[in-house]
């Protein structure tokens, strides 16, 4: 009778031993201790006779499970290095949440924010904006065509300026990365040339004709010249 207690002790520890805790319970030895509450931690596994005491965790870590831990997790950091800021902060029972930043689109994304963003891709001239770049995706990029522009920032490619329509010239065409060039019309280079040779040609004729008037007034006789400078004060007179 007595072997027969004894089997049944032993087999009683052996099942308390093997069994399985139950979902909200960790196994210490042989106890199964009840968990610690999100953003709490284990200070004193339970016993036989006691519970298990849980603290709050502290400082920049948290637990967001309910668990059996001695030691809370450190929260992340959002490493602008890697194109990130903070969503949400840490909290004793949640991780930190990040995000990229402005100007950044995420590349390694996780459950509730992301892990690595990089920058968003510009344009080169002669491609358009075909779709807007967002936190979660980059910038999509396509070419342009027949006599159309961009500089790289335009949603559309751009037709090109028509100077003739303007009564202008062009003066540089257009490309696809950038616009036709227009201006007035200018003289041709003979006309600028020939323009201050004959301004030149007519003082000197006008000069010469001069100096042939003076000789051929000093040849004249003396009451000649007289009655012209007479007449000449007069018309000075009346000025």
């Amino acid at each position: 009778m007595l072997f027969e207690f004894g089997i049944s002790m032993l087999n009683l520890v052996n099942v308390k031993s093997f069994s399985k805790c139950n979902p909200a319970e960790y196994r210490i030895g042989d106890e199964c201790c009840p968990m610690c509450s999100p953003g709490n931690r284990v200070n004193r596994h339970c016993t036989e006779y006691t519970s298990t005491s849980c603290i709050p965790c502290i400082g920049s870590t948290y637990l967001d499970t309910p668990n059996g831990l001695t030691a809370c997790i450190p929260c992340t950091q959002c490493d602008p290095g890697f194109g990130l800021m903070v969503k949400h902060p840490c909290r004793p029972s949640s991780d930190t949440v990040c995000e990229p930043l402005e100007g950044f689109y995420c590349t390694d994304p996780t459950k509730d924010g992301c892990k690595a963003a990089q920058r968003h891709s510009s344009c080169e001239p002669g491609q358009y904006v075909r779709q807007k770049a967002t936190k979660s995706t980059d910038t999509v990029c396509d070419s342009c065509t027949g006599d159309t522009y961009s500089d790289g920032s335009f949603s559309s490619c751009r037709p090109h300026t028509q100077c003739d329509t303007m009564n202008l010239k062009q003066i540089k065409p257009g490309t696809h990365q950038s616009d036709s060039e227009c201006g007035q019309e200018t003289s041709s280079p003979i006309a600028a040339i020939v323009s201050p040779v004959l301004i030149t040609v007519l003082i000197m004729v006008g000069i010469g004709l001069y100096f042939v008037k003076k000789r051929s007034e000093s040849g004249k006789p003396p009451g000649h010249s007289t009655k012209q400078s007479r007449l000449m004060k007069g018309s000075l007179a009346w000025v």
